[in-house]
């Protein structure tokens, strides 16, 4: 009797694999159909919910979305080629259908609903011990002091002059600026601690950090800062390594060069809209993101929106 135990939860395992695995052939599949004949529809920056509800009195499913304009022939259409699909599924789903902002893309996200919600992992800024209040006026106090002892001018400092520092995955801080006020901020950090590392979905961000450097007559105590998320991996451009930064929203500071946006779908990017910089660096971006470096586990599969990545000019 025993010799027989392995065998039948083998086969129900999988059976039960299989099964999952045609559901999500189909949900695939129907993702696809509604895609296809939505395409027609002359909607840009639109987010939509949509529900694909399974009728078990007639046996099929009802596709529903309230807030798009649909013929009664496109809701039939849809309908009938829905339940012409392939299923061993009798389960409803959810979620929302995106047209895309600058191109015909569409982006559907799709879940089965009652099943238990993927929670998208907290995007947490690296920071110093204190709170950036704190390290802000230790810097202002350390170039303060280095004014009284002439050491630090800040009449030749224009309006709106910032410094760049690096803040690695263990909370280190790397400034490689050579200029004056480069070799100033190298000397500041020299006496700092670690920062607090900085997370995304439980792995460690790279991030970019703008220190203001104040001009004459300005309050050394209220001077301004600027965080940008990056990736670890760094990218070369034109022989020259850079972080590559991220938004989910575009990014409008002065100090940014390149900007690429990209939708991700199904684990990759699609879609890509060159927004800024050269366009020999936006295709060294795409080289970039298209290849193995990047783990695509930083960002939410489930999330169809763009993702803009950038590079500072510093």
């Amino acid at each position: 009797m025993k010799s027989f135990l392995l065998p039948a939860f083998l086969l129900l395992l999988l059976m039960r694999t299989s099964y999952l695995v045609r559901g999500q052939d189909f949900e695939s599949a129907y993702i696809d159909l509604l895609k296809n004949e939505l395409q027609a529809l002359p909607y840009k920056d639109l987010n939509v919910p949509y529900s694909l509800s399974y009728d078990s009195s007639q046996m099929g499913y009802v596709f529903q979305a309230p807030q798009l304009f649909l013929d009664s022939a496109l809701r039939t259409r849809i309908d009938r080629n829905v339940n012409a699909l392939p299923r061993t599924t009798g389960a409803s789903y959810k979620g929302t259908i995106r047209f895309d902002d600058y191109t015909n893309a569409i982006f559907i996200r799709s879940e089965v609903v009652g099943a238990a919600l993927l929670i998208n992992g907290m995007h947490v800024m690296a920071e110093p011990r204190g709170g950036m209040t704190r390290f802000m006026k230790r810097w202002g106090g350390f170039l303060d002091s280095l004014k009284r002892i002439d050491k630090f001018e800040d009449k030749n400092i224009g309006l709106d002059s910032f410094v760049y520092m690096i803040v690695e995955v263990n909370g280190s801080l790397v400034c490689g600026d050579t200029s004056e006020a480069g070799q100033l901020l190298q000397q500041f950090i020299r006496g700092e601690k670690p920062w607090g590392p900085g997370i995304m979905s439980g792995r460690p961000l790279v991030q970019h950090v703008a220190l203001q450097i104040p001009s004459y007559g300005m309050n050394y105590d209220k001077l301004r800062y600027k965080q940008h998320g990056g990736l670890r991996t760094r990218i070369l451009i034109n022989g020259e390594e850079k972080i590559v930064c991220f938004s989910y929203e575009l990014p409008r500071e002065q100090d940014v060069r390149t900007i690429l946006s990209v939708a991700y779908e199904n684990r990759r990017y699609v879609a890509p809209v060159f927004h800024k910089g050269p366009v020999n660096e936006l295709e060294q971006l795409v080289t970039f993101l298209r290849g193995e470096q990047i783990d695509i586990s930083y960002y939410n599969p489930y999330m169809a929106n763009r993702v803009y990545f950038y590079i500072i000019d510093d």
